[in-house]
This record gives structure tokens, C-alpha cells and sequence, in this order.
């Protein structure tokens, strides 16, 4: 019998068991047929050549929009380092892809990334969980708006509203190792400057992510409580039966309070993680788009959220703090 640590990854030798989430690696090279004029039946993972069908290393799951989020400590009117950041977001948003056979989610999520970066090449790993997912884009950005309460010492308090670090396209994959992995290729800005830098966001980059069985314990005060954790249906829960964590799926994915932990891969070369799947997210890529343009996109109010990170990678001015000039305004009615 496995131990409830241990889980069965496929590899290419067969089946290989992991007893911890230490025991998943970075996303490794994945091979690349180069043979022209191919299609991709990205379902069955075959790639056709004329008469001869080879196989291919990556199922397709998913691709879309992916935005990076950031939002200021209490007390503070713009971050000028990480150190005045209370919370980091990453923010997918799934497209619909006429050349996927399977279903695919419809639900924005919002993930709240434990570290307040994303983990660095080849070492980090770092937790995080689904904060909000709906199919509603709307419902899910409610938590990316400014929010005030009162408070008996102070008063009125403000938390920020989240500011956009970057906006790109990702796509998403399970590869030969029966890793999810999911890679991504940067937009907006079109230079990385001292904002992206603080949060290891790059012109692209992949990772590994795996989630947690929410019916397995936590060590004493690491991550969700059991109330916070993600109430998975049977049908994706029988999927974990008495292992710790699984290669992530769209799925599990939909439901707040799925645990996950982001592994940086071994490489910043696409092509070696996704294979033929970055061709296609290169094609996706749109690197003229403007930094209102995308926030029309993502249907956001830049007026609210300040957009200085998309236009040249630099913190907003204290000065132009939006939640401050707010405060102004109402000040004089």
C-alpha cells in the first residue's frame, strides 16, 4: 500500500512514485518534432506528417489571458519595492479555443500567490490558492477594487486596489512526465523595468503546478483551514484517492480554495517545456496592444488601477494614487 504522502507520476520508464510535493521537479525539456506542415490533434497528443503520425509530448488543456496583479500595504499610497506589497495575483482568464475537442472551462480565476512573486527558474516553489473563480469576469475583479472600512482606533481604512504588474498569453498542458505545466509569454509591457523584475515576471516562462488533496492535513499553521479548503466534486476528489497531491486539471482549478504549489521549470526556453504548444502561443501573442487596451481587455477602470507597470515597468507616483485623489474629491463635496 502507498503511504498517504506518495502519488504515481508517469514518466517514460513507467510508473515512478512520489511520496512529497519535494519529489516534483521542474518542467524538463519536452521533445520537438520539427518535421513542416504538421497538424495537431492535440487531443490524442499524435501529430500528423503526411502518411506517418508520430507521437507528441503535451495535451493541450487550456489557453487565455493571464494578468499579474499586485496590491499596496495598508498605510501606503504607491509600492516603490515589493516590501510595500501586501498581496500578489496571478489572473486567468480562459479563452475559447475552436480547436480543442474536449471541454474547457468558461471561469475566470484569481490566485493568490503566498510568496508575492512568481518562483524563479529552476528552484522555487511556492503555494498558493484559488482565491475567487467565476464565470462572471466581473464578480472575480470585485476583489481587485478598492475596498473601505471603519475601525474603532483609526477610522476609515483603505485597502488598495490592485495595480497590473503585466498582462500576457498563456497556455496550458500536461506533458510527457504527467506534469501540468503552463507557460506563458509576456504583452504589456513590452520592457521588463523594476516592477516586473520584483515580481520575477519575464518576457516568458513556464512552470509546474501541482494541488493538494484538501482532505489531507496541513502542517500547523500552513495553508487554508479545512472550513477555507476547496470542496472538490466526487468525481475529481475520487482522483486523488489516498495521495497528497496530483498534476492539476482546469477542473480542479474552477473551485475556491484549491491548494496548489508553483514550480519554477528547469528552463526559460518555451519550446523545451510546451513543444509545439509555443509556436501557438507565440501566434496569440499580440506585442503592439497598448497598456489601455489592455485594460479594456480585462475590463478594468484604469482610472482605478494605475497603469505606469504597463507602460514602461516603473511604480506608480505616490502622487497619482487613485484611492488618494479619491479621498481629495470627497473632501470637497
Amino acid at each position: 500500500m502507498s503511504s498517504e504522502n506518495e502519488q504515481l507520476i508517469n514518466t517514460n520508464g513507467g510508473m515512478k512514485r512520489h511520496h512529497s510535493i519535494e519529489n516534483f521537479e521542474p518542467a524538463k525539456e519536452a521533445k520537438v518534432d520539427k518535421t513542416p506542415e504538421k497538424s495537431i490533434n492535440r487531443k490524442s497528443k499524435e501529430v500528423t506528417n503526411g502518411h506517418h503520425e508520430t507521437k507528441h509530448d503535451n495535451e493541450y488543456l487550456e489557453k487565455g489571458d493571464i494578468v499579474f496583479t499586485y496590491k499596496p500595504k495598508l498605510g501606503v499610497d504607491e509600492s516603490s519595492s515589493i516590501d510595500d506589497v501586501q498581496l500578489f495575483h496571478v489572473l486567468l482568464i480562459p479563452v475559447e479555443d475552436e480547436n480543442n475537442q474536449g471541454d474547457q472551462s468558461s471561469k475566470t480565476r484569481l490566485i493568490k500567490i503566498g510568496k508575492k512573486k512568481l518562483p524563479a527558474i529552476g528552484k522555487d516553489r511556492f503555494w498558493g490558492f484559488i482565491e475567487k473563480a467565476d464565470d462572471d469576469i466581473e464578480k472575480v475583479e470585485e476583489n481587485l477594487e478598492a475596498q473601505s472600512y471603519q475601525t474603532a482606533t483609526v477610522g476609515t481604512r483603505t485597502v488598495k486596489a490592485d495595480r497590473i504588474a503585466g498582462k500576457g498569453k498563456y497556455i496550458m498542458a500536461k506533458n510527457d512526465e504527467n506534469r501540468t505545466v503552463i507557460g506563458y509569454v509576456l504583452e504589456s509591457p513590452t520592457e521588463i523595468g523594476d516592477v516586473q523584475n520584483a515580481f520575477n515576471i519575464t518576457k516568458e516562462a513556464s512552470f509546474s503546478i501541482a494541488v493538494k488533496n484538501p482532505k489531507k492535513k496541513s502542517p500547523p499553521a500552513a495553508g487554508l483551514t479545512q472550513s477555507q479548503k476547496a470542496e472538490f466534486p466526487e468525481e475529481i476528489q475520487k482522483k486523488f484517492g489516498d495521495y497528497q497531491w496530483l498534476p492539476a486539471e482546469p477542473a480542479m482549478l474552477d473551485i475556491p480554495g484549491c491548494e496548489m504549489v508553483w514550480i519554477g521549470s528547469s528552463t526559460d526556453n518555451l519550446e523545451e517545456v510546451l513543444g509545439e504548444l509555443s509556436r501557438e502561443l507565440e501566434e496569440d501573442v499580440d506585442h503592439e496592444v497598448t497598456a489601455t487596451e489592455v485594460m479594456k481587455d480585462i475590463q478594468l477602470d484604469e482610472k482605478q488601477h494605475p497603469i505606469q507597470p504597463l507602460i514602461d515597468g516603473q511604480w506608480p507616483k505616490a502622487e497619482d494614487a487613485p484611492e488618494k485623489n479619491n479621498e481629495e474629491e470627497n473632501k470637497t463635496e
